[in-house]
């Protein structure tokens, strides 16, 4: 059984993805977040966020990178190929730069061993992407810079 780790003050799933079913923006804040508190309407949340389990609430990521303190949160795609493992961290621009000094020792497999590649968000706009392998090369990739 997964044991989920309590939010507390952390609210950045509030702030940083889309959420279309209930017209957030990314990078906004969602009219019922209190900042630093939680949801106003948590026992009537809507189901999208309900079923929204960052990385390091279920434990893939160390307690040390609990998203309000570093500024970016991760999550798992819904990926279905065979060969590629996806997380997708959405942060703000600004924390860039610190990004490889959290991630470059967290070390991600699926049961197979493969390991686990980081999708990088700073913006509203989804073209506007970095890459990031810890295995294959220590530095940020845009999609025009991938090897």
């Amino acid at each position: 059984m997964l044991k989920l780790r309590d939010c507390e003050d952390c609210n950045l799933c509030c702030k940083l993805p889309e959420i279309p079913s209930i017209n957030k923006k990314s990078y906004t804040w969602c009219k019922d977040c209190n900042i630093g508190v939680g949801c106003s309407i948590y026992k009537n949340r809507p189901q999208k966020c309900k079923e929204f389990f960052c990385a390091w609430k279920i434990g893939l990521l160390p307690k040390n990178l609990k998203p309000n303190k570093v500024g970016f949160f991760a999550f798992l795609e819904n990926e279905l190929s065979p060969i590629e493992r996806v997380l997708t961290v959405y942060c703000e621009q600004y924390k860039l730069n610190n990004i490889i000094k959290f991630l470059k020792d967290v070390n991600i497999t699926d049961k197979l061993g493969q390991a686990y590649r980081f999708v990088i968000r700073y913006n509203q706009n989804d073209n506007d992407l970095y890459i990031y392998d810890p295995k294959a090369i220590n530095k940020l990739l845009t999609k025009d810079n991938i090897i």
